[in-house]
């Protein structure tokens, strides 16, 4: 089968996204599995490239033109042409914000017109993409947006754990309005479907953690177990998903890690993302769910107090391009 085409964003400039995107590169498993095309700013990753001399050879492209690295040369879609100051590692400007912008409405319109196949992004921050005018919370609403999709919802994994958030960048002041039962049971199907489509589980089981501490104790902790995610699993159950819970989650991820369960339900950011990066702080990868494309990304920020510094782990960015390689290739079968 031919190798899939993965569309790469190269993040904020001023981030720790070009050091990992070149380090992802330099891989020689990311290669053998794609042809990756990355979406950034040439000026920069040569900038970048120059700070270690194992990183790949890059080389510029167009539409049109093929991706396939003749040369072992990663091609590179330069859509901004930023100065050093405009570009400055751990300093993040409006200019990054709108060539971050730039790069993921890019690859969303390049893996919409089949030029790629799949999309990888390495980080943004959200107060840049602001700066710049757009007002979005991250990637997932942004993609959403500008696919047209009317749910979506972002699966972090690793190798021993899969969450699923409900709710995601949100003050937690605002969970408790923002939890329905739509929106439970939403994440419920999109997590069942997911798993089935990519992960081939002929029976996903999924567990629910509760919002509540002792998921809450029959109502004296809190009573959104009764009245939204008991009701809202009752839904799913109906539609023939395999789901259980609430549970608390201050004991529900020890049986997940041991495999009991195919992915968690999780009520809000930090209580999925908490045990993931305890299992897996390198090499966790996120995967947006309900978008009519593939993307994955890195699961973690700009972290720009190291920008610059060739101290980035790159696992993230590679598992997250392998992980778009391997989904692309199923979706090539399919058809």
């Amino acid at each position: 089968m031919v190798k899939p085409i993965v569309a790469i964003t190269m993040g904020d400039p001023a981030g720790v996204g070009p050091e990992v995107v070149l380090k992802a590169l330099a891989d020689p498993r990311v290669r053998s599995v794609c042809h990756p095309l990355v979406l950034g700013d040439l000026g920069v990753l040569q900038r970048t490239r120059k700070r270690r001399r194992s990183y790949a050879d890059l080389v510029p492209w167009k539409p049109g033109q093929p991706t396939e690295e003749g040369n072992g040369a990663a091609p590179v879609y330069s859509l901004t042409s930023l100065s050093p100051a405009q570009s400055r590692p751990g300093d993040p400007s409006k200019a990054c914000g709108e060539a971050a912008y730039r790069y993921i409405k890019m690859a969303a319109a390049l893996v919409g017109t089949q030029v790629a196949d799949a999309m990888a992004t390495a980080p943004i921050s959200k107060r840049v993409l602001q700066l710049a005018g757009y007002h979005y919370p991250g990637h997932t609403e942004l993609l959403a947006e500008l696919t047209g999709a009317r749910e979506c919802r972002m699966m972090l994994l690793g190798r021993r754990l899969r969450v699923v958030l409900v709710t995601g960048h949100l003050p937690m002041a605002r969970i408790h309005n923002e939890l329905t039962r739509s929106r439970v049971r939403v994440t419920l199907e999109l997590a069942h479907h997911a798993l089935k489509k990519y992960f081939a589980t002929a029976r996903p089981r999924l567990a629910v953690a509760a919002l509540n501490p002792h998921a809450g104790e029959m109502g004296i902790l809190g009573r959104e177990e009764i009245t939204v995610i008991t009701p809202a699993l009752e839904e799913a159950r109906r539609k023939g998903i395999r789901a259980e819970g609430p549970f608390p989650a201050d004991t529900l991820f020890f049986h997940a890690a041991r495999g009991e369960y195919d992915a968690v339900i999780c009520m809000y950011h930090d209580q999925g993302l908490i045990p993931l990066k305890l299992y897996h702080f390198y090499g966790g990868v996120a995967l947006t769910l309900g978008l009519p494309l593939i993307r994955t990304s890195v699961d973690h920020g700009t972290a720009y107090g190291i920008a610059g510094k060739n101290e980035a782990d790159g696992s993230s960015m590679r598992e997250a391009i392998l992980l778009a390689a391997r989904l692309a290739r199923q979706r090539k079968r399919r058809r």
